[in-house]
């Protein structure tokens, strides 16, 4: 029985997810994000990737990014992705934000049976004023 109770905590418990960052981020249209998944050491070798999410019965993944081999980041349009096994995270960049950014995304990692996931909201606020004042108290 003691078993059972320690396996439960153990999948329960905060803190013993699989992957952890931020599950919201607000910036305005053409500010660049830089946005930090981390992982479980078990998870190191294991194939990751950023999808924006899709599907409105069955969640699915649209626009699919993989980070390539240790050391290396993946560009792709305005997002890049980088796999730092060192340090168990996942950088991914967003440039130039539009609008049509804001939405669900996944931080990802391909494992035997589902993936381990990480939902993430991003919005995205238009820039109605010029220059750069109306930030001021943002940064």
């Amino acid at each position: 029985m003691r078993l059972l109770v320690l396996i439960w905590g153990c999948l329960v418990l905060p803190g013993y997810e699989a992957l952890e960052g931020p599950k919201e981020i607000s910036r305005f249209e053409g500010d660049t994000v830089s946005l930090r998944c981390t992982y479980r050491e078990e998870l190191r070798d294991h194939r990751k990737y950023w999808c924006r999410k899709g599907g409105l019965l069955f969640p699915r993944c649209s626009g699919t990014i993989y980070a390539g081999k240790e050391g290396q980041e993946t560009t792709e349009g305005r997002v890049s992705i980088h796999d730092n096994r060192q340090e168990l995270s996942l950088i991914v960049t967003l440039w130039n934000l539009t609008l049509q950014d804001a939405g669900k995304y996944w931080c990802g990692v391909e494992k035997r049976g589902p993936d381990e996931s990480l939902l993430i909201s991003l919005f995205v606020f238009p820039d109605v004023l010029e220059g750069d004042f109306h930030r001021l108290g943002t940064r």
